[in-house]
């Protein structure tokens, strides 16, 4: 793990490492432009002194006045401050203000010396015998009209040089260090500027994270450590309010879950148990705090819950299903499932909602068993009414005209409740089956739509209406033959009896993708929209009185609608009043 570093330890020393860079350049250039500007400015002396001496020497040599020559050079370094020496074009010493001539060899091989007798003047920088010390030398040429006739070279030692370029560079050191300092504290105090403020966001940021929104960030007079200071306050106000809105709804989500009386259960994609809701824990007798984190298979030991959630996630769409549980009593729930998805669709798992109808299920089986018995208990004492009613009006002669009328009407209502309870019975056998009860199979659907037009063919004739197929006939559907003649045949007798006579009841056949639908269509009165809801229920009727002289029961699409439920088919119904109606029974291809 890289080991991090405060932002004043990275700042201050940067800073100040810079500083003293810059300080320590700029000084060995000062010193070094100081050096040659010196240097410069000795050599322009020693060749003024040079050439003053040159004008007053060139005489004296001219009249082999070489003890004069001498003398003047004593002179001439005492006012000036420099050495002095004069030389012969043979390299001889003439004159020389620090020495006695005749004691000096031959300084013909002299760098500057070779340069003045050259016709040049000349200069070197160089350690002096003569004096033991560094000298710099200027020589400059006396000529004639013949040529070069001796060199004047002055001298001055190196230490003078020295000697200030070090006070120089003292000056320099302490003015340097003096700067340095003053820039170090600036530095300092610029450094803890910045990282101070940095610092406090980072508290204020850890505060943050711990939920204490409370706090309020200092906005220093930074434009770009201010903005961020105000932008950081804005979010933990924002973070606020979004934090204690979303634990509201939490509470508020949990408090209805909790009040529900449905288990509610969400699985993620794995199996793993989400969210449990209380009702759930006590349908499944999961301990609060145990469930949420577990896998379906180890929270609940069902398989039959196990092999729902499998099935529910590789389902795109809603899927539900009846299961029993056992405990000290047998408890049947009904199970509906969804996908549950997050932002941007995403499907994080399933959600399962578990409805105890134990209750409910034994109610619908008592009302079940308690139409089944009573229409069939209702038959006999019908039967022998009616049987009693048809051998009376065998003997009408011998009957009064005015009782021959209720004998008709007793007859007639004999046979109307002889055929509710036809209605009822076959009702009761078809909610008796389960979907999945009993083997569908892939048949053509033209056999069961000849046969139930045949069966209404004599009524539709009496009736003068008449009947057609249309469409693909030869379709291959899943179905049980007896059922669905049975819905059709209720559809058509439907369609007949609201249908005018001379016109038309058709069954048009279509295959769309993996379905085959069947629609039924009439060219009646139509049906008006707010009744279409509650179309297939139990004695409901549009027109009452209407449908009680039309003779029927109410019971003829409650039929259908059990039929297609048993075929794992569905059927739909669209009418506009005044244009007829269309059934449709869609069946899997």
């Amino acid at each position: 793990m890289i080991r991090r570093k405060r932002l004043f330890w990275q700042l201050f020393p940067s800073y100040l490492g810079i500083i003293v860079v810059a300080l320590i350049a700029v000084s060995f250039f000062f010193l070094a432009s100081m050096k040659s500007f010196y240097h410069q400015q000795t050599l322009q002396d020693l060749e003024s002194l040079a050439g003053v001496m040159r004008l007053r020497v060139a005489p004296l040599i001219n009249e082999a006045r070489f003890g004069r020559v001498d003398a003047y050079c004593k002179e001439a370094a005492q006012s000036a401050g420099s050495r002095v020496t004069v030389i012969d074009r043979h390299g001889r010493v003439l004159g020389d203000s620090t020495r006695d001539p005749a004691t000096m060899e031959n300084h013909g091989n002299r760098p500057e010396v070779v340069a003045a007798l050259g016709g040049k003047t000349g200069s070197s920088l160089r350690f002096s015998s003569t004096l033991s010390t560094h000298m710099m030398y200027v020589a400059v040429p006396m000529e004639k009209e013949d040529g070069v006739i001796g060199v004047v070279r002055t001298a001055l030692p190196m230490t003078a040089l020295e000697e200030e370029a070090r006070i120089v560079r003292l000056r320099i050191g302490l003015w340097g260090g003096i700067t340095a300092l003053v820039a170090a504290l600036i530095t300092l105090m610029v450094s803890r500027k910045i990282s101070r403020p940095i610092a406090e966001m980072q508290r204020s940021a850890r505060l943050f994270a711990e939920g204490d929104f409370r706090h309020t960030l200092y906005v220093p007079d930074s434009h770009e450590i201010g903005g961020l200071a105000e932008s950081m306050n804005q979010m933990a106000q924002q973070l606020d309010e979004r934090i204690k809105t979303t634990t509201r709804q939490r509470n508020e989500m949990e408090a209805v879950l909790s009040s529900m009386v449905e288990g509610v259960m969400a699985v993620d994609e794995h199996f793993t148990i989400i969210s449990m809701n209380t009702a759930a824990r006590g349908i499944f007798g999961v301990i609060p705090g145990e469930g949420v984190g577990f896998g379906v298979s180890e929270a609940i030991r069902n398989m039959s819950l196990l092999r729902f959630v499998e099935k529910a996630s590789g389902t795109l769409g809603t899927l539900e299903e009846d299961m029993k549980l056992w405990d000290d009593r047998e408890t049947l729930l009904h199970i509906r499932s969804t996908p549950l998805r997050g932002v941007g669709e995403v499907r994080l798992g399933t959600l399962l909602v578990f409805d105890d109808v134990t209750r409910m299920r034994q109610l619908e089986t008592m009302r079940r068993d308690f139409a089944a018995n009573a229409s069939h208990e209702m038959r006999t004492p019908l039967t022998c009414i009616k049987g009693a009613v048809e051998t009376i009006l065998l003997e009408k002669e011998v009957i009064p005209p005015r009782h021959d009328r209720f004998y008709t009407i007793i007859e007639k209502n004999v046979d109307r409740m002889a055929q509710l309870i036809e209605d009822l019975l076959e009702l009761s056998r078809i909610e008796q089956q389960h979907p999945g009860g009993f083997p569908l199979r892939v048949s053509p659907v033209d056999a069961v739509l000849a046969s139930s037009l045949s069966l209404l063919s004599p009524r539709a004739e009496e009736l003068e209406l008449i009947l057609e197929v249309t469409g693909d006939k030869g379709a291959l559907a899943q179905f049980d033959p007896r059922l669905l003649e049975r819905a059709v045949v209720n559809l058509l007798d439907n369609a007949m009896k609201y249908s005018p006579p001379r016109s038309t009841v058709t069954v048009s056949v279509e295959t769309r993708d993996d379905r085959v639908e069947i629609a039924v269509s009439d060219q009646g009165c139509g049906i008006p929209a707010e009744h279409i809801p509650r179309l297939f229920e139990r004695f409901y009727r549009v027109d009452s009185a209407r449908s009680r002289a039309l003779g029927g029961t109410g019971l003829g699409l409650a039929i259908v609608k059990h039929v297609m439920h048993l075929l794992q088919g569905e059927v739909r119904v669209e009418s506009v009043p005044g244009a007829g109606s269309v059934f449709t029974l869609s069946l899997k291809a």
